[in-house]
């Protein structure tokens, strides 16, 4: 079995700044992933890692330049 390090970014493996065990509620918790970017997740990841901020944000930024 492979360990994933839930602290890394599934997509750009870098911090995901996931603070979602701390006594505080985190970013991710409240964020519009879009399903398309989840989907971009390789399935060994999937549920065990949040996408960092930075990701979404580009994603996002991405999108709108299209439509």
């Amino acid at each position: 079995t492979i360990k994933i390090d839930d602290t890394i970014c599934p997509l750009c493996q870098t911090s995901n700044s996931c603070g979602v065990n701390s006594p505080t509620s985190c970013w991710c918790t409240v964020s519009n992933i879009p399903p398309a970017l989840l989907e971009q997740i390789p399935k060994s990841h999937s549920g065990k890692a949040c996408i960092c901020q930075a990701c979404i944000d580009k994603y996002n930024k991405n999108a709108k330049a299209i439509n």
